[in-house]
């Protein structure tokens, strides 16, 4: 029988093995890839024209089958292309139906590659306008070999513009939206924009320009020329972003949307009332960190401010405060809600050797998010390698309406509203708080090679 002994240096190999694969990335496949991912031509009645796509694989890449089919052509809201089953497929724009493939199912192993060729006949009696298709192209994990792969698709847009006359390019916007006018957040502004014409557009224009009392330009924010066709009958969304710092009155924003060549398709207008004055978000900003000097990262409307003491770095380190939006944060813990104030620090992706200290100003909708009590704001960071915000211990100055605490370790920031206030026990700043500038991960894959070291040289 084996000793106990014995047993204990097999089980700190296989520990030390489970935590050192744990430590590793595996690599993915890449999938399908498709030549010949799009056709756009002007056909005329009676026509037959030909689309061949090239469909191949990687040599990494696992056995797969692969299916290809017509389907009706959608859009989405966000301008992006759906592929809809012949059920759904109600457009008088389709073209689905002019399209037959020489191929719709076949199998493809590792560096294989397959030629199909779509046959696209255009009826004669067909009227004007555009007509449209999407061929769809998938791959299925092979049965054979164990391997279940990577299941991937493609749309293949098929855009046909008819010669001669009858074609109309007209649109209209339906919507003008403001989002939330929150401090320090961009103010998003959504043009919601139908083509009521008969053909898709390219490279549209969004503009949107906003004015003050006596027609005065305040800002002119812009989108485009957009890569993405719209098609006749659907509806996109054209957003835009305003970060202009603005005192408290009633502005008029107007929203236009054109052709490229200039040709104005629509345009709309809404008012923007500012009840209290916007702070517009922090612009980017970064400096060198240095072992032997101490200090001061702080944004360009000193909102946010970071100490770092001398020797909190061990190598020169350039570091960068950016601005995000709230909807980029990740959601809130149990118990705790976001507020507004928030951005990011990069280029730290490991342990201070001495804590910095964070200072953070709040605004009037962190605030309110808290019901108008200061106590229960806490700054919290999102620490990315275990998945979870953690709640710091923080010292609130109400007067200056500024947040405070320290911390060995950066990435998202944001201010929250903890029902345990700012006196909430913060987690634990870092990990093994041992300043060496690495990741978490790193020193737990050292540690499964020491275990498994240890463990061989123990058995020997």
């Amino acid at each position: 029988m084996k000793s106990l002994h014995s047993i204990c240096q097999q089980k700190l190999v296989v520990i030390g093995l489970f935590v050192f694969i744990l430590s590793l990335s595996l690599p993915v496949s890449a999938g399908l890839t498709v030549i010949g991912s799009k056709y756009m031509n002007t056909v005329s009645p009676g026509d037959t024209v030909i689309h061949t796509m090239t469909i191949e694989t990687l040599t990494t890449d696992p056995p797969m089958g692969v299916t290809v089919d017509v389907m009706g052509f959608g859009q989405a809201i966000d301008s992006g292309y759906i592929a809809l089953d012949p059920k759904d497929d109600t457009s008088p724009y389709s073209a689905r139906t002019f399209i037959t493939l020489d191929s719709n199912n076949f199998q493809l192993t590792p560096g294989d590659k397959k030629v199909v060729t779509a046959t696209i006949t255009v009826p004669k009696n067909i009227g004007s306008g555009g007509r449209y298709a999407i061929i769809y192209v998938s791959s299925s994990p092979f049965a054979s070999g164990g391997s279940t792969g990577f299941v991937t698709a493609y749309n293949v847009p098929i855009m046909l513009t008819l010669a001669g006359p009858g074609v109309t390019q007209t649109g209209s916007i339906t919507d003008l939206n403001i989002g939330a006018i929150d401090p320090g957040q961009p103010i998003l502004i959504t043009t919601t924009f139908k083509n009521t014409g008969n053909v898709h557009y390219y490279n549209t224009l969004n503009e949107v320009r906003v004015t003050g009392s006596g027609g005065k330009e305040i800002a002119v924010v812009s989108k485009g020329p957009i890569p993405v066709a719209v098609i006749p009958s659907y509806t996109v969304n054209y957003k835009v972003i305003l970060e202009k710092a603005l005192p408290p009155g009633t502005y008029t924003v107007a929203s236009k949307v054109s052709l490229q060549d200039g040709t104005i398709l629509d345009t709309k207008t809404t008012s923007l009332e500012i009840k209290s004055s916007y702070v517009a978000p922090s612009q980017e900003v970064d400096i060198t960190l240095t072992p032997n000097k101490p200090s001061i990262l702080s944004s360009s409307d000193g909102r946010f401010t970071i100490n770092f003491p001398a020797g909190a770095v061990l190598s020169n380190v350039n570091v960068a405060l950016k601005p995000i939006t709230k909807d980029q944060l990740p959601a809130a813990p149990e118990s705790a809600k976001l507020g507004s104030t928030c951005f990011q620090v990069d280029g730290l992706s490991g342990l201070l050797s001495k804590e910095a200290k964070v200072q953070v100003k709040y605004s009037s909708a962190d605030l309110d998010a808290a019901g108008g009590d200061a106590s229960k704001l806490v700054l919290s960071r999102y620490d990315e390698s275990d998945g979870k915000w953690t709640l710091l211990k923080t010292d609130v100055d109400k007067g200056a309406m500024i947040l405070s605490t320290t911390t060995n370790r950066f990435s998202i920031w944001t201010v929250m509203v903890s029902s345990g206030g700012s006196a909430v026990s913060g987690q634990s700043n870092g990990f093994l708080g041992l300043g060496l500038g690495v990741e978490p991960v790193v020193i737990i894959g050292a540690l499964g090679l020491f275990v498994i070291a240890v463990g061989i040289r123990r058995k020997n």
